[in-house]
Protein backbone atom coordinates (compact mmCIF):
# COMPACT_ATOMS: atom_id res chain seq x y z
CA UNK A 1 0.00 0.00 0.00
CA UNK A 2 2.68 2.40 0.77
CA UNK A 3 4.57 0.95 -2.45
CA UNK A 4 1.48 2.18 -4.57
CA UNK A 5 0.84 5.46 -2.62
CA UNK A 6 4.46 6.17 -3.54
CA UNK A 7 4.23 5.41 -6.70
CA UNK A 8 1.04 7.90 -7.07
CA UNK A 9 3.23 10.72 -5.91
CA UNK A 10 5.95 10.40 -8.41
CA UNK A 11 3.64 10.20 -10.85
CA UNK A 12 1.94 13.39 -10.23
CA UNK A 13 4.69 15.42 -9.59
CA UNK A 14 6.61 17.42 -11.79
CA UNK A 15 9.61 16.05 -13.79
CA UNK A 16 12.21 18.79 -13.46
CA UNK A 17 13.24 20.74 -16.51
CA UNK A 18 9.78 19.59 -17.85
CA UNK A 19 7.62 22.15 -16.09
CA UNK A 20 8.33 25.16 -16.90
CA UNK A 21 10.48 24.68 -19.77
CA UNK A 22 9.05 26.40 -23.22
CA UNK A 23 9.63 29.61 -24.62
CA UNK A 24 8.64 32.58 -23.48
CA UNK A 25 7.64 36.12 -24.89
CA UNK A 26 7.24 39.50 -23.61
CA UNK A 27 4.17 41.39 -23.44
CA UNK A 28 2.60 44.41 -23.10
CA UNK A 29 5.73 46.65 -23.41
CA UNK A 30 5.72 48.71 -26.59
CA UNK A 31 8.55 49.12 -28.73
CA UNK A 32 10.62 46.44 -26.78
CA UNK A 33 11.26 42.66 -27.98
CA UNK A 34 12.16 40.18 -25.94
CA UNK A 35 12.12 36.53 -25.34
CA UNK A 36 13.39 33.64 -22.72
CA UNK A 37 13.64 30.17 -24.14
CA UNK A 38 13.77 27.44 -20.91
CA UNK A 39 15.68 24.63 -22.44
CA UNK A 40 14.39 21.11 -20.74
CA UNK A 41 18.52 20.36 -20.05
CA UNK A 42 18.47 22.90 -17.64
CA UNK A 43 20.10 25.83 -19.60
CA UNK A 44 18.29 29.34 -20.82
CA UNK A 45 18.75 31.78 -23.96
CA UNK A 46 17.46 35.60 -23.24
CA UNK A 47 17.55 38.26 -25.62
CA UNK A 48 16.10 41.88 -25.85
CA UNK A 49 15.82 44.37 -28.25
CA UNK A 50 15.15 48.24 -27.91
CA UNK A 51 15.74 50.62 -30.30
CA UNK A 52 19.21 50.33 -31.48
CA UNK A 53 20.56 48.20 -28.42
CA UNK A 54 20.41 44.18 -28.69
CA UNK A 55 21.23 42.55 -25.13
CA UNK A 56 21.35 38.93 -24.78
CA UNK A 57 22.31 36.14 -22.09
CA UNK A 58 22.63 32.16 -21.88
CA UNK A 59 23.02 30.42 -18.75
CA UNK A 60 21.56 27.98 -16.81
CA UNK A 61 18.01 27.95 -14.91
CA UNK A 62 15.88 25.77 -12.18
CA UNK A 63 12.58 26.02 -10.67
CA UNK A 64 12.42 26.97 -7.26
CA UNK A 65 8.91 26.94 -5.59
CA UNK A 66 6.82 29.51 -7.26
CA UNK A 67 9.39 30.96 -9.12
CA UNK A 68 12.32 29.99 -12.16
CA UNK A 69 15.89 30.84 -11.04
CA UNK A 70 18.55 32.32 -13.93
CA UNK A 71 22.53 32.28 -13.94
CA UNK A 72 24.00 33.95 -16.45
CA UNK A 73 27.10 31.52 -17.65
CA UNK A 74 30.93 33.06 -17.89
CA UNK A 75 33.15 35.30 -16.33
CA UNK A 76 32.42 38.70 -15.85
CA UNK A 77 35.38 41.09 -18.13
CA UNK A 78 36.08 44.50 -18.46
CA UNK A 79 34.49 46.38 -20.87
CA UNK A 80 37.58 48.03 -22.07
CA UNK A 81 41.12 46.97 -21.39
CA UNK A 82 44.53 49.34 -21.92
CA UNK A 83 46.79 46.89 -24.82
CA UNK A 84 49.39 49.39 -24.82
CA UNK A 85 50.47 52.96 -24.48
CA UNK A 86 53.55 55.15 -25.58
CA UNK A 87 54.81 58.56 -25.66
CA UNK A 88 54.94 60.25 -29.69
CA UNK A 89 56.93 63.27 -30.68
CA UNK A 90 53.78 65.16 -32.26
CA UNK A 91 52.56 65.09 -28.61
CA UNK A 92 49.25 65.62 -29.32
CA UNK A 93 46.81 62.50 -26.95
CA UNK A 94 45.00 60.06 -28.67
CA UNK A 95 42.91 57.35 -27.39
CA UNK A 96 42.26 54.04 -29.83
CA UNK A 97 39.70 51.38 -29.76
CA UNK A 98 39.73 48.18 -31.39
CA UNK A 99 37.92 45.20 -30.78
CA UNK A 100 39.55 41.73 -30.19
CA UNK A 101 40.00 41.29 -34.08
CA UNK A 102 41.97 44.71 -34.24
CA UNK A 103 39.11 46.38 -36.20
CA UNK A 104 38.55 49.82 -35.48
CA UNK A 105 35.61 50.68 -33.58
CA UNK A 106 34.24 54.30 -34.06
CA UNK A 107 31.51 56.24 -32.09
CA UNK A 108 32.92 55.92 -28.97
CA UNK A 109 32.64 58.44 -26.65
CA UNK A 110 35.79 59.26 -25.04
CA UNK A 111 36.45 61.74 -21.80
CA UNK A 112 39.64 62.40 -20.25
CA UNK A 113 40.14 63.54 -16.46
CA UNK A 114 36.21 63.77 -16.48
CA UNK A 115 36.88 67.26 -18.67
CA UNK A 116 37.53 67.04 -22.61
CA UNK A 117 35.80 64.75 -24.81
CA UNK A 118 36.23 63.25 -28.22
CA UNK A 119 34.36 60.28 -30.37
CA UNK A 120 36.29 57.68 -32.13
CA UNK A 121 36.06 57.85 -35.97
CA UNK A 122 35.88 55.53 -38.71
CA UNK A 123 39.57 54.76 -37.44
CA UNK A 124 39.04 54.00 -34.40
CA UNK A 125 40.89 57.23 -32.69
CA UNK A 126 39.60 60.00 -30.43
CA UNK A 127 42.27 63.12 -31.14
CA UNK A 128 42.51 65.67 -28.01
CA UNK A 129 45.02 68.19 -29.31
CA UNK A 130 44.51 70.37 -26.14
CA UNK A 131 45.41 67.93 -23.81
CA UNK A 132 48.84 67.42 -22.47
CA UNK A 133 49.51 64.91 -19.25
CA UNK A 134 46.16 62.92 -19.19
CA UNK A 135 45.52 60.80 -15.97
CA UNK A 136 42.69 59.01 -16.83
CA UNK A 137 40.16 58.09 -19.26
CA UNK A 138 36.19 57.43 -19.51
CA UNK A 139 34.22 55.71 -22.33
CA UNK A 140 30.56 55.88 -23.33
CA UNK A 141 28.07 54.32 -25.45
CA UNK A 142 25.01 56.18 -25.80
CA UNK A 143 22.89 53.22 -27.70
CA UNK A 144 23.38 51.42 -24.68
CA UNK A 145 23.20 54.07 -22.11
CA UNK A 146 26.33 52.72 -20.85
CA UNK A 147 28.96 54.71 -19.17
CA UNK A 148 32.41 52.74 -18.10
CA UNK A 149 34.30 53.63 -14.90
CA UNK A 150 37.32 55.76 -15.02
CA UNK A 151 40.35 53.72 -16.15
CA UNK A 152 44.05 54.84 -14.96
CA UNK A 153 46.78 56.28 -17.83
CA UNK A 154 50.33 55.86 -17.83
CA UNK A 155 52.01 59.07 -16.83
CA UNK A 156 54.04 60.74 -19.20
CA UNK A 157 52.07 59.24 -22.66
CA UNK A 158 49.96 59.90 -25.09
CA UNK A 159 48.80 57.63 -27.33
CA UNK A 160 46.48 54.66 -25.94
CA UNK A 161 45.51 51.94 -27.38
CA UNK A 162 42.10 49.82 -25.70
CA UNK A 163 40.61 46.83 -26.69
CA UNK A 164 36.52 46.41 -26.57
CA UNK A 165 34.57 43.44 -25.33
CA UNK A 166 31.31 43.98 -26.52
CA UNK A 167 30.14 41.31 -24.80
CA UNK A 168 30.72 43.22 -21.80
CA UNK A 169 28.49 45.54 -22.54
CA UNK A 170 25.75 43.60 -24.05
CA UNK A 171 25.32 40.65 -22.22
CA UNK A 172 22.80 40.54 -18.99
CA UNK A 173 24.30 39.63 -15.92
CA UNK A 174 21.38 37.20 -14.14
CA UNK A 175 23.33 36.20 -10.95
CA UNK A 176 20.07 34.13 -8.87
CA UNK A 177 17.79 36.33 -10.88
CA UNK A 178 14.35 34.95 -9.65
CA UNK A 179 11.19 35.11 -12.03
CA UNK A 180 7.99 34.62 -10.40
CA UNK A 181 5.72 32.42 -11.89
CA UNK A 182 2.60 33.47 -12.15
CA UNK A 183 0.43 30.82 -13.88
CA UNK A 184 2.11 30.65 -18.16
CA UNK A 185 3.82 33.70 -17.17
CA UNK A 186 6.74 34.65 -15.49
CA UNK A 187 7.72 38.30 -14.42
CA UNK A 188 11.25 39.59 -14.56
CA UNK A 189 11.91 42.36 -12.62
CA UNK A 190 15.34 42.71 -13.55
CA UNK A 191 15.40 45.97 -15.80
CA UNK A 192 13.23 48.27 -13.17
CA UNK A 193 12.76 46.30 -9.52
CA UNK A 194 9.52 48.59 -9.29
CA UNK A 195 7.51 46.91 -12.34
CA UNK A 196 7.34 43.57 -13.48
CA UNK A 197 8.02 42.75 -16.92
CA UNK A 198 5.67 40.11 -17.83
CA UNK A 199 6.69 36.88 -20.16
CA UNK A 200 3.86 34.64 -21.13
CA UNK A 201 4.50 31.15 -22.38
CA UNK A 202 4.12 30.79 -26.24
Amino acid sequence: MKLFGLILMLAAAPVWGQSMAGRYALSGVREVGSELMLKPDGSFEYFLAYGAADYSATGSWKQEKDAVVLTTAGQDVAPFRLVKSAKTANGVVRVWVKAPNGQPVPNIDVALDGGSSARTDSSGVALFPDEKTPRQVTFAIRVYQFRSEPIALTAGDNDFHFEIHGEAITRVRFKGERLKIDGDALELRFWDPAKAMRYVRQ
